[in-house]
């Protein structure tokens, strides 16, 4: 009896610890702009130090990162026995739309999934398609000459499709940011902790 409760224990803290990394990684390629590189004096400096040669491999990692992040943070929450937490947890309580850029000059606003967490997962977990939209661009000056550079939050927001929406063709938007602060200032993260905390403690 011991022994079993020991070792789902130690499965929660080894699940929400992947939970963990997985969403550090998935912020830091999803908000990486190399534009922010700023080291010269002019825009042909900063452009030799630039990383757009790999901008095609950040995003591919922003899709594979998501995939792990919503498949780790589901197994955890399971495991430790919180789904109806998840299903009151919204990521995007306080953000119902957003302007962004998807690489022209216009800005296109897009409505964002207003499902609940768990909902979210099971929709990214058998996602179809995961596209990559962008983020908010916007120039600031940021040279001595008054030349501007082109500043951005990158690759913060995703459009899936998953096998649920066959029949009715819907995308859903999502906001990385937004999905990993859930989880991570949550009660569920929280609530994760507590239960490792009072089954560890000798």
């Amino acid at each position: 009896m011991g022994s079993g409760m020991d070792k789902q224990i130690a499965l929660i803290a080894r699940w929400h610890r992947r939970v963990v990394d997985a969403g550090a990684r998935l912020l830091a390629v999803s908000c990486f702009d190399n534009t922010k590189f700023v080291h010269g004096h002019n825009a042909l400096e900063d452009d030799i130090m630039s990383f757009e040669p790999w901008s095609l491999e950040f995003t591919i990692e922003v899709v594979d990162s998501l995939h792990d992040f919503c498949f780790f943070c589901r197994k955890v929450i399971e495991r430790a026995n919180m789904r109806a937490l998840a299903q009151t947890t919204f990521p995007h309580a306080n953000m119902i739309s957003h302007k962004i850029k998807q690489g022209g000059l216009d800005e296109v606003e897009v409505s964002l999934c207003q499902r609940d967490l768990w909902w979210i997962l099971g929709r990214v977990i058998h996602s179809t398609s995961t596209f990559v939209l962008g983020g908010a661009r916007e120039d600031l000056i940021v040279y001595p000459d008054g030349k501007t550079r082109s500043y951005a939050d990158s690759r913060v927001f995703v459009q899936i499709e998953s096998d649920f929406d066959k029949q009715t063709g819907n995308s859903h938007v999502i906001h990385i940011p937004s999905l990993v602060h859930c989880y991570v200032s949550s009660m569920l993260a929280h609530n994760v902790r507590e239960v490792v905390r009072s089954n560890t403690l000798s």
